[in-house]
């Protein structure tokens, strides 16, 4: 499709043809179908003929017609147009132009017909041969459309692999990883499916336990998260901290700033160096309203 400078320079070559072939009528030369109502009649038949013609090819290019159609409508405009122009051809000649006129008009029909062609041409262009032709991509969204579209073709890889064994622990792991890399509450509860059905097969899989927690928390679903994180609990470490972090999260969110607080302190005891100390630290001192302007309850 022709771009804005390429439409510009079609409406002024248009402009231009309107202007040419107007001038001689504009000086007051005679028309040669002037005075003659039924050659002005068959005139105005087989321009509308030819018009709804250029229409079928439009529609062409558009896509609105499939191959059947455009060469059954395109036959049929043909002929149309053909008739008209026979039915024209049939009257009499006219009385020719003043000769004053002639020659300027034969200036102008070649300069009109020349225009014309320029225009039709421009339309018929394709996209990236067309005029002034720039491209502008927003490279950002075209990485993530095409990162999106990765994820969704892998999602569909794995699904495959599925059918076959539905309890395969390795592809139900790297669906749960597909689902979780989205962004959207369909995501979240898909990943958490994938994640229950591996933690099925496999009850005391920390990794699957810490992700659907996460999934959870990231939902907003605490009741889910909870209930997890104390299954998590009946066979993890007496000194995991991802135990005491996810409780704390919890309890911060569902207002209860004692148990969080109590929660931060257990995780920064076990995990000082944790790359989350930091976070947990800053959600701590919220929690127990030691932030300026913060108070006890998140």
């Amino acid at each position: 499709m022709p771009d804005l400078a390429e439409w510009a320079l079609l409406a002024a070559a248009g402009l231009a043809v309107a202007v040419a072939v107007a001038w001689p009528l504009l000086r007051g030369g005679s028309s040669p179908t002037a005075g003659d109502p039924e050659r002005e009649a068959r005139g105005l038949r087989h321009r509308i003929a030819l018009e709804a013609l250029l229409d079928v090819e439009a529609d062409r290019r558009a896509g609105s017609l499939d191959d059947a159609a455009y060469q059954r409508e395109r036959a049929e405009g043909e002929a149309r147009a053909g008739q008209t122009l026979a039915e024209l051809d049939a009257l009499p000649p006219s009385a020719a132009p003043a000769p004053a006129h002639r020659r300027g008009r034969r200036a102008t029909t070649a300069l009109g017909a020349i225009l014309s062609v320029a225009l039709l041409v421009g339309f018929a262009l394709p996209g990236p041969i067309g005029l002034a032709e720039r491209t502008v991509v927003n490279q950002p969204l075209a990485d993530a459309l095409a990162r999106e579209a990765a994820r969704q073709a892998d999602i569909q890889r794995l699904l495959g692999e599925l059918e076959g064994n539905p309890l395969n622990a390795a592809v139900l792991s790297d669906l749960a990883d597909a689902y979780l890399a989205g962004s959207t509450l369909d995501d979240l509860q898909r990943a958490a499916a994938a994640l229950q059905l591996l933690i099925a097969s496999d009850p005391q899989n920390g990794s699957a336990y810490r992700r659907l927690i996460t999934a959870y928390l990231t939902a907003g679903d605490w009741a889910d998260a909870q209930a997890a994180t104390d299954s998590y609990a009946q066979f993890a470490d007496a000194n995991e901290p991802d135990i005491p972090f996810f409780r704390g999260l919890i309890a911060f969110r569902t207002g209860e700033s004692a148990t969080a607080v109590e929660q931060f302190n257990r995780f920064l005891e076990l995990a000082p160096h944790d790359e989350r100390a930091s976070m947990v630290s800053s959600l701590r001192a919220e929690a127990a309203g030691q932030l300026p302007g913060a108070s006890a309850s998140p």
